[in-house]
């Protein structure tokens, strides 16, 4: 695969730690990054033996091949031992905790995938648009993300496809991933 990472965003993904003025520099970023995000993620697929006809076509149909490429690609490392007891040791025992985490390189992609994903949606339904959220809860999950607002909803392409990631990774969600999120977050719209 044929793939850059992300290697400019101006601020890390602890968004709750950041002002607004840090989180509105994440906004211009994706602004002026999105569609070579999607470039690059048309890239790694097309560069990939067996999906070299992937279509990008900002159809919903066109998630279904992207699901089954998301899953081959999926990557983790063991989270060293140290790391590990330190993350033990600020949570209760009673929670689940994974010795692994998701590679930088897979980070990566699911971020150039949600953009994707929200591109979907955006070219399916007109009325739907990026906007940075603010919310007036610092420790709201989708603060200074880029969002879609939905009738009473608020999609997060790039959280989502985040936790298929793990999910992935964890062997609970399957190939058709992507396609099963868009049939459901469209009842929202």
């Amino acid at each position: 695969m044929n793939y850059g990472i992300i290697d400019n965003l101006p601020i890390d993904y602890q968004f709750s730690t950041k002002s607004k003025k840090e989180l509105e520099l994440y906004g211009e970023w994706f602004y002026e990054n999105k569609d070579k995000r999607i470039y690059e993620l048309f890239r790694a697929v097309s560069s990939t033996v067996g999906f070299e006809g992937w279509i990008s076509d900002f159809t919903s149909n066109s998630l279904k091949e992207l699901g089954t490429w998301l899953k081959q690609n999926v990557e983790i490392e063991k989270i060293p031992d140290d790391d590990y007891k330190k993350k033990r040791a600020e949570i209760p025992d009673y929670m689940e905790l994974k010795d692994w985490d998701l590679t930088n390189k897979t980070r990566s992609l699911l971020v150039d995938i949600g953009i994707y994903f929200g591109e979907v949606f955006i070219h399916t339904y007109s009325q739907l648009n990026w906007e940075q959220y603010f919310s007036t809860r610092k420790k709201d999950n989708d603060q200074g993300h880029m969002v879609i607002k939905m009738s009473n909803n608020i999609l997060n392409p790039i959280w989502i496809t985040y936790i298929i990631g793990l999910g992935l990774a964890d062997n609970i969600k399957d190939r058709f991933c992507l396609i099963n999120s868009f049939e459901t977050w469209k009842k929202y719209i």
